[in-house]
């Protein structure tokens, strides 16, 4: 590639939707990959084949349509991308190319947007709700029925698409938009990526590492099928092969894998009549929580003996682990003192453990299992050296002591 320069001669005006473009297309690759973090096994995405992105799985389809938008509303009440997608998928339903019972039907964009019909669209999860939502349509762009008087006025680059929305049969419309969603990325897809991956036990450190990584692969995949004129579909199961691969390559001993089994519900069950569990009684949690529960304090307890035995950690990390449990659950009781004080006794309870439950503390610099600080939580409540109910020691010391 050559280049020249003259004097005298100013630089050519770079093109400016060219950026939008690129974005646009790159996001459908970033999307599936978030999309394949997510999907449950046995499924299977795709991209450029049963839509922009979709995926298939015993439940059913979705299929979704990605929208970059780096100035302009891709939903708003006129645009043409929104207007367009409904039709293509009102389409596909008339042509039998979906059942709109069992599919989703998703717009997914890479920065907030909302609209008032695109809004009323997405939050229509009933038939009846639909049907409303529709009506707001065609009263917003024709205006009133019968007469319509609006409706020379709609703009000619989405007349057609609005026309077959509102011209096909209704109820097979009303069924499409009742599974019709909205998803709104953060600003930064990429940044949304690695969102989840912080949600499992990797390392903090890893994670950018292992998001690049993992968006390369897909790319490079997708790529090689579209070459062989193949359709590009990658499954749930062989995404998670390459992913679980990567991650133990980089991520090797800095995350502790747990060796214990979750009990069963009888083998719980024997368990009820703990302190930890008592302690959960006293804010009212279902008993099917409570079972969990018990489950996560089984197996904490099983991951912290066989660690210790195996090296794995040493003794006084636990100690550490503990007296670290300890200070952010006082910080959490006040910070729910002071959100919640004006709520009944349970509530704040549930508020409290709720907010617990959702601590993420590394062990040695390690990542735990989902369970893990869960249980030791529990441990902690079952002698009493934290608590969820406000007034949980004065509840439960005296039948402690007894």
């Amino acid at each position: 590639m050559t280049t020249s320069k003259g004097r005298g001669t100013s630089p050519r005006k770079r093109k400016t939707e060219v950026p939008g473009q690129a974005l646009g297309i790159g996001l459908q690759y970033t999307w599936l990959l978030q999309m394949l973090l997510q999907a449950p096994p046995g499924s299977a995405c795709s991209m450029e084949y049963l839509d922009d992105v979709a995926e298939e799985g015993p439940k059913g389809v979705k299929l979704g349509q990605s929208k970059s938008a780096l100035t302009a509303n891709p939903v708003a009440d006129r645009a043409k991308s929104l207007w367009k997608t409904l039709s293509n998928w009102v389409t596909l339903a008339m042509e039998s190319e979906c059942d709109p019972d069992r599919t989703v039907f998703e717009m997914y964009v890479s920065r907030p947007v909302s609209g008032p019909l695109v809004d009323a669209f997405s939050v229509a999860t009933t038939l009846d709700a639909a049907e409303v939502a529709l009506q707001l349509a065609r009263s917003t762009l024709w205006g009133k029925a019968p007469k319509y008087p609006k409706r020379s006025e709609v703009a000619a680059e989405i007349a057609p698409y609005v026309d077959r929305v509102f011209t096909a049969d209704p109820a097979l419309v009303v069924r499409v938009i009742k599974n019709f969603t909205l998803t709104c990325a953060s600003g930064s897809p990429q940044a949304d990526v690695e969102a989840i991956l912080k949600t499992h036990p990797i390392m903090q450190s890893k994670i950018r590492d292992i998001a690049d990584h993992m968006s390369g692969v897909v790319k490079r995949r997708v790529d090689e099928f579209l070459e062989a004129g193949k359709p590009a579909i990658i499954t749930s199961d062989e995404f998670h092969t390459w992913y679980t691969a990567y991650v133990q390559k980089v991520d090797r001993d800095m995350v502790l894998r747990s060796h214990a089994k979750r009990p069963s519900d009888k083998e719980a069950e024997g368990h009820m009549p703990r302190v930890f569990v008592q302690q959960l009684d006293l804010i009212g949690l279902p008993f099917e929580d409570k079972l969990e529960a018990v489950g996560d304090y089984l197996m904490a307890a099983a991951d912290r003996t066989e660690w210790a035995a195996s090296g794995d950690v040493d003794a006084t990390s636990f100690v550490e682990l503990d007296t670290s449990l300890k200070r952010t659950w006082k910080n959490k009781r006040l910070a729910c003192k002071v959100a919640h004080g004006g709520k009944a006794f349970d509530e704040q309870g549930l508020a409290l453990y709720a907010d617990c439950m959702d601590v993420n503390v590394a062990v040695q610099q390690k990542g735990t299992p989902d369970h893990f600080i869960p249980g030791c939580l529990h441990r902690l409540a079952d002698d009493l050296s934290i608590g969820w109910h406000p007034e949980f020691a004065g509840k439960l010391k005296s039948k402690k002591a007894a």
